[in-house]
């Protein structure tokens, strides 16, 4: 896998965005500041009506490892599909295959090591399917987790071994894209690994940019779509409706949502040993609640991580 001067795996980049001109000069800077470059870096404007279309230009410009494409679609603002199609077009314009592809937002600002971080992972452990850091959102006040699950990698930023993405068939176009994606991957044997030592400062707060009602709406469908069971679905809804604004609304509609693509009959992804596993941890995450368990801790990388390997000759024994 060594294709590259550093020694370390390559990476290509693939960046959808739609009116990110707020933020997208600082992911360049950070992107282009990486100490482990990527190969290639698309970015697919998907509609956007600002300046996001100069700004990423300005970029390829003066860097031809970068492109700027268009998106083959016009569709109305969404999470979900449209954004895995961007990603696939994307995909389609690498002119080499790279051991490494990311799905990265717009909206993110990065270590200049980061990158160098996730392929030293990549580089040591050889069924490491998906790493990424953990995303922090600003709240008015402060930096905090974007989210509360520090288990899963965050669908800002998701490192794909190449070869896992093609195991996995891609990523499924549908809300839930960045949740069955790990489900997929463990099920076929492929490690994932959270790098909690990396952070990524996201500006924008998941679903901002709908309003909150379709975005936890189209979340309730994302959740049918991954094959939640519907016991665990209802102990969310009550537990999103305490903690999220709006209060109760939140999570009311959240359940709306899911209940209409069940009854609806809507399709649910097609990979049974994802769904399986899915349901599994979530009856044992049921469980374990009633019983007061904690959920155990992903298994730590050895030696501690990328952190410690850094100028340190490799370990895969």
């Amino acid at each position: 896998m060594r294709t590259t001067a550093s020694g370390l795996p390559s990476y290509a980049v693939v960046t959808p965005v739609r009116d990110e001109a707020m933020h997208l000069g600082r992911t360049a800077e950070a992107v282009v500041a990486q100490t482990h470059r990527p190969q290639q870096w698309v970015i697919v404007d998907d509609g956007s009506t600002d300046e996001t279309r100069a700004i990423a230009e300005s970029y390829a410009a003066g860097h031809d490892w970068i492109e700027v494409v268009s998106s083959e679609r016009e569709h109305r603002r969404a999470r979900g599909a449209p954004i895995v199609r961007a990603f696939e077009q994307g995909r389609r314009r690498l002119q080499r295959r790279p051991d490494v592809t990311v799905k990265f937002d717009g909206d993110l600002f990065i270590p200049s090591h980061y990158f160098e971080w996730v392929a030293r992972v990549f580089d040591r452990d050889h069924r490491a399917g998906i790493v990424g850091g953990v995303a922090l959102v600003h709240d008015g006040t402060r930096w905090r987790l974007d989210g509360v699950d520090t288990t899963h990698v965050n669908g800002v930023a998701k490192a794909y071994r190449t070869d896992c993405l093609e195991d996995m068939g891609g990523l499924q176009p549908s809300m839930g894209w960045d949740g069955i994606d790990e489900y997929s991957a463990r099920s076929r044997g492929w490690h994932v690994h959270v790098l909690n030592e990396l952070t990524i400062l996201h500006y924008n707060r998941r679903g901002s940019k709908q309003r909150w009602y379709r975005s936890r709406w189209e979340e309730g469908r994302g959740n049918h779509y991954m094959g939640y069971r519907w016991d665990y679905l209802a102990a969310r809804v009550v537990y999103r409706m305490a903690v999220e604004d709006p209060p109760v609304a939140g999570g009311l509609v959240l359940g709306a949502g899911y209940a209409w693509a069940a009854l609806r009959g809507r399709p649910q992804v097609e990979d049974a040993g994802a769904v399986g596993l899915l349901r599994q941890e979530q009856h044992d995450r049921l469980v374990g609640f009633v019983r007061r368990r904690i959920d155990p801790a992903p298994p730590p990388l050895p030696g501690g991580g990328p952190a410690f390997w850094a100028g340190a000759p490799p370990d895969r024994g």
